[in-house]
């Protein structure tokens, strides 16, 4: 039954999936509770990951970012038990999902692989930097010249719209800029580029789509990455 899974947690970020459980004769789902999750942070260590079953009756694994900054770098197991019902009414503890988990650093480099199927997600009214390294065919880090990223609503409206800079911006330049405008994309040293979200931005919360094109040094413009931009709810307003 267990349910082999790889995934990818990027340290000092948060992170969340969900586990949907299936019989694997049959292939529909199956009843599940009080599931209990870990990941080996060594050989003789683990780490609790938070697992909670949702109102829909899937396991929803999390981890928030102040978790995440401490796991070790690499390739670490994970696994998933929790009390499967069989029969009528009996239940038994047992495995339903297990695989590696590959934790790489806040700057490490983007694999290819991953450009269509990135996931931004930052809290409102929080600022939100990420340095990003990306490689070219030769392994070499990816110099860029210009770059731009924008997201949308599924109304096709635009909710923000970052620019290249050649130098970092000051608070004062970006409060100055349109409200989906507050941020930038600037040079890293020994990275691809940095992208900052700043907090004065006004997006609302909610998930857009969003894809990101960078200038290469020969002036040809290419699209290195795309996703979803995931901006959680802020509970709290800043004081009048």
């Amino acid at each position: 039954m267990p349910t082999h899974v790889k995934f990818k947690i990027v340290r000092g970020l948060p992170w969340k999936r969900f586990i949907c459980v299936k019989s694997n004769l049959t292939r529909y789902r199956v009843n599940v509770d009080t599931p209990t999750a870990y990941i080996a942070t060594s050989t003789t260590a683990k780490k609790q990951i938070e697992a909670i079953i949702t109102p829909e009756g899937i396991i929803q694994l999390t981890l928030g970012q102040d978790e995440t900054i401490d796991l070790p770098e690499g390739i670490l197991n994970w696994d998933v038990w929790a009390n499967v019902t069989v029969g009528l009414n009996d239940k038994v503890y047992q495995p339903v999902a297990n695989g590696i988990m590959e934790v790489v650093s806040y700057a490490t480099v983007t694999p290819s692989q991953e450009v269509d199927e990135m996931e931004i997600r930052y809290k409102q009214r929080t600022d939100y930097n990420r340095i990003f390294t990306w490689q070219d065919d030769d392994g070499d880090v990816l110099t860029v010249q210009d770059a731009y990223m924008q997201a949308k609503n599924s109304a096709g409206a635009m909710v923000l719209d970052l620019r290249w800079y050649a130098n970092k911006p000051n608070e004062a330049t970006i409060s100055g800029l349109t409200a989906n405008r507050r941020g930038y994309l600037i040079p890293s040293a020994g990275a691809t580029l940095e992208m900052h979200i700043s907090d004065m931005n006004t997006i609302a919360a909610g998930s857009y789509v969003f894809d990101l094109f960078v200038k290469d040094a020969n002036g040809d413009w290419d699209c290195i990455a795309q996703g979803t931009l995931v901006v959680e709810a802020s509970v709290s307003s800043p004081p009048a």
